[in-house]
């Protein structure tokens, strides 16, 4: 099922056409208007997170590699995916923009593409979560009007190749010495399928320590430039088959395991250790949210999609609604409904800063969508961005809470002391 219509093998993108200025603003975000405040990496006017936002955010999903590999990374992404935004900015402070946009914790990403770097790259990632969090933890952070600190601003994924070589003795160096929170997997990268049995001691020793799995196991985007067929070696199936043999395992699928939306939403049903993060799939890059399924259908290359009712089949296989093809809704809306349904379970991330547009994009849409005013990054005819939040309720605006950062500090342990929303105790 193409439900969001991405092609089976993507190609390179150019980036989105900037928005019109304050197009973003809200009670979540506000941009900078002073040519001072210009940001040197962007050159552009950036958004930030506006000091009175109703919730702190954590972004679940922001890689960082050495810069040799990074420059590998982006080489890639000029040549087969879209341009990257962020380069200066990365060039410059690593993840440090994102906590100067206003972002109250990040979780840092690495993975090992091949045997014999996975310990390197993760003592790279400790030096710098630990070096970040040296450098924050010491910045007062409003509380009850009183000035407190936060412990950590940053926590990290540690990597490992599966099969190789004392596989389990890396994650178990990691997850002690290096203290990182859970690991990072790429199943199109490293050419190995969630459930090939190399990776079964990768998912025993995690649950050894406690520690989450973050695993791109989604088919999209695929690229031809991939070394085997993502699309062949992905699938909700796949997933849902290490679920069943490793039931204590706690496991992140990012991209909303794009183009599954559906099977993968429905697995959050049987699965209580399952979790998704939205990652680039609400920055209506890949798709608009506005679009149809009959809009978006030339651009579906499956076979055996109907491209008639896939927008609307989850909410129908939920209520038991009939639908016929003019009662279809965007994809904004069904995305809509199964975030609102399953908001204990999905986390807010990026992807920065590999991306194409800006770093909020995405966070924009998921508050206009959970708001119900659909798609913000909209822009129809140069008029003025209509906001309606007629559907805002507040389980809506709890909704919005989980998954902007309660679901992400449950799943990597991130305490409210670290993000500064209660004291610290007196040890600390």
């Amino acid at each position: 099922m193409c439900q969001g219509c991405v092609p089976e093998y993507f190609e390179f993108k150019q980036s989105p056409a900037p928005l019109p200025q304050n197009w973003l603003n809200s009670r979540f975000l506000t941009q900078a208007t002073e040519e001072k405040d210009k940001d040197k990496g962007t050159d552009s006017f950036e958004y930030r997170v506006a000091s009175d936002a109703p919730c702190p955010i954590i972004d679940a999903h922001v890689h960082v590699f050495p810069q040799k590999l990074m420059d590998a990374v982006w080489t890639f992404f000029d040549n087969f995916y879209w341009p990257v935004r962020y380069k200066k900015n990365y060039l410059a402070t690593r993840a440090d923009f994102l906590l100067d946009q206003g972002i109250r914790h990040v979780v840092l990403l690495v993975y090992a593409h091949k045997n014999g770097i996975a310990r390197d790259l993760n003592k790279f990632l400790a030096h710098t979560v630990n070096s970040m969090n040296e450098r924050y933890a010491s910045l007062p952070q409003p509380i009850g009007g009183q000035p407190t600190k936060r412990v950590r601003v940053a926590s990290g994924l540690a990597t490992v190749m599966p099969g190789e070589p004392d596989a389990r003795g890396i994650l178990a160096e990691a997850f002690t010495t290096l203290g990182l929170s859970g690991i990072k997997m790429h199943s199109h990268v490293q050419c190995v399928a969630a459930n090939h049995p190399s990776m079964d001691e990768v998912y025993e020793t995690c649950i050894e320590f406690d520690k989450p799995v973050l695993i791109h196991a989604g088919k999209e985007p695929n690229s031809k430039a991939y070394k085997v067929d993502a699309g062949k070696i992905c699938d909700f199936s796949i997933v849902e088959d290490v679920l069943r043999r490793h039931p204590r395992l706690r496991i992140c699928v990012p991209h909303l395991g794009m183009n599954q939306y559906e099977e993968f939403f429905d697995l959050l049903d049987k699965y209580p250790n399952l979790y998704l993060d939205t990652t680039m799939t609400l920055g209506a890059f890949f798709q608009s949210l506005n679009a149809t399924s009959t809009t978006t259908a030339s651009s579906c290359s499956s076979s055996t999609c109907d491209h008639t009712t896939h927008i609307t089949n989850y909410e129908n296989n939920k209520t038991g609604i009939t639908t016929t093809p003019a009662a279809l809704k965007p994809l904004a809306e069904m995305l809509r409904t199964m975030l609102l349904r399953h908001s204990d379970r999905i986390l807010y991330g990026t992807d920065w800063p590999n991306i194409p547009y800006d770093w909020c994009r995405e966070l924009a849409n998921l508050v206009s969508l959970v708001d119900g005013d659909g798609e913000a990054t909209a822009v129809v005819g140069g008029g003025e961005r209509v906001r309606k939040e007629d559907q805002r309720t507040k389980a809506t605006d709890d909704a919005l809470e989980n998954i902007l950062w309660r679901n992400a500090s449950r799943f990597y342990r991130i305490s409210e002391q670290d993000l500064g929303l209660a004291p610290l105790s007196p040890n600390l």
